[in-house]
């Protein structure tokens, strides 16, 4: 199994950052990343338990219902959240918080992943999985009104933070 990972540096405090994605603007800004996708019950917060329902599309005309649970909370650090139901075999989502200095920080979203045929199929994920995030952080950087400075994106073994 892989981590997929897109890590970007941004010109806002740690602690704002998280704060985006703890309040409701953060999810219905993100959201907008993922084309097709119908919200059937948003998360109240991030903390462990916590369920976001989602009507995903895997093909046209065909949907697939992802439940995603929140499993891990640490504030102005991480959170993580869980597929229980959907299209991945395995799919681990670690929303990282990296304090660069009292100005900057690092958004790292870390996938533990496996699909169908994997390893074959993390190639055909991985542009649908950087566009996605490459969206995702710029929506982030637009709220802020800032830019997103892409560090990487890539599979890895290994999570270095």
């Amino acid at each position: 199994m892989d981590t997929f990972i897109y890590q970007s540096k941004f010109q806002v405090p740690m602690e704002r950052l998280f704060q985006f994605h703890e309040d409701p603007i953060g999810f219905e800004t993100l959201m907008k990343a993922n084309r097709g996708i119908q919200v059937i019950q948003k998360p109240r917060s991030l903390h462990v338990g916590e369920t976001a329902i989602l009507k995903v599309p895997i093909l046209p005309f065909l949907y697939t219902q992802w439940i995603a649970k929140h499993t891990k909370y640490e504030k102005n650090s991480f959170f993580q959240d869980s597929q229980e139901k959907g299209p991945f075999l395995k799919f681990i989502h670690t929303h990282r918080f990296i304090k660069v200095n009292e100005k900057e920080s690092i958004l790292s979203d870390e996938i533990d992943i496996n699909f169908y045929l994997w390893p074959i199929s993390k190639y055909f994920l991985y542009p649908m999985l950087y566009f996605m995030f490459k969206k995702r952080h710029k929506l982030t950087a637009d709220y802020f009104t800032v830019k997103a400075n892409l560090i990487f994106s890539g599979y890895s073994r290994t999570v270095i933070n």
